[in-house]
């Protein structure tokens, strides 16, 4: 059984659960809608990937052209490495969420986190994402040219 948590920049979710819940191989789902829409599934990679997770939610949110995915979690069962990528400023909004959307993608990466959030305009910090990485797939040289080319 394996586990994947998804942070979306979306509120509406009245009958996420139950569609997610008809996928087959999805086996339970949590959903929690404080200022952004936490979605937490346990699935049986046998019979889908966190790929065709992520397509179904966006699909079924309306959102499959907006990047919306602020953070993810795939809960990997092996050990991973850590990579953070540090940036003075940020572009936008859309690429901050378009380049968690990219990592996720990426065969290898696990996890990406970032201090991304609503009031970064205000306060103005340094943009930090932290990524976790299977290095039996990914090398940090690799991990380098990931973050050389993501849109931020």
């Amino acid at each position: 059984m394996s586990e994947l948590t998804i942070v979306i920049d979306n509120w509406g979710h009245k009958e996420l659960k139950e569609y997610l819940m008809s996928l087959k191989g999805v086996l339970d789902v949590e959903v929690k809608n404080d200022e952004q829409l936490e979605i937490y599934l346990k699935y049986d990679s046998s019979l889908i990937t966190p790929k065709i997770v992520k397509m179904e939610i966006t699909l079924f949110l309306n959102i499959v052209k907006i990047p919306s995915i602020l953070s993810f979690d795939k809960y990997p069962k092996f050990e991973t490495c850590n990579y953070t990528i540090i940036r003075d400023d940020l572009c936008c909004e859309y690429c901050y969420k378009g380049a968690i959307e990219d990592l996720f993608e990426i065969k290898g990466i696990e996890m990406a986190k970032g201090n991304f959030n609503e009031d970064y305009y205000k306060e103005r910090e340094k943009i930090i994402i932290n990524i976790k990485y299977d290095p039996n797939l990914i090398s940090i040289d690799e991990m380098k040219q990931i973050e050389l080319k993501l849109n931020i």
